[in-house]
């Protein structure tokens, strides 16, 4: 089950938001903005997901959509979410048909040569590109951006 994307960032949780703000000294703009980069994660994830599993023979699918080192305030957030058990699992239910697991560290233990992650990384850029844009690049990779 993939939800469409707007309706999923029409939901927000204001005790995760104002949590985050506590733990990591943030304004509300920045929280809110993490939290709806967060929920985009999410669904960009499952979207690879369900397309891998729909068309395992596409080169351009063959890569790990994992959280960057870069990405690591919007982990932050989900942490702070799943903290919400009860509501974290709702959440999943109703928009992704079950309890979306995290799993830490993956992108760490990936063993890559250098152009087996480039050409990781490339797939994966272009992917979050297409389905999510130029603006979400921006904010999950700035530090990459001159």
């Amino acid at each position: 089950m993939l939800p469409d994307l707007s309706s999923l960032l029409n939901y927000s949780h204001e005790k995760v938001i104002k949590s985050y703000i506590r733990t990591y000294s943030v304004d509300d703009h920045k929280a809110s903005e993490l939290f709806s980069d967060m929920l985009r994660y999410l669904w960009i994830s499952r979207k690879h997901s369900l397309d891998r599993k729909h068309h395992p023979d596409q080169e351009f699918l063959k890569f790990q959509l994992v959280m960057h080192e870069e990405m690591r305030n919007i982990d932050n957030m989900w942490h702070n979410f799943i903290l919400y058990t009860q509501d974290y699992t709702q959440f999943c239910i109703q928009y992704f048909g079950e309890y979306l697991h995290h799993m830490p560290d993956v992108a760490e233990t990936m063993l890559q040569t250098d152009e087996e992650f480039s050409m990781n990384l490339e797939r994966y850029l272009s992917y979050v590109y297409d389905h999510l844009g130029e603006e979400t690049i921006h904010r999950w990779f700035s530090v990459h951006l001159v």
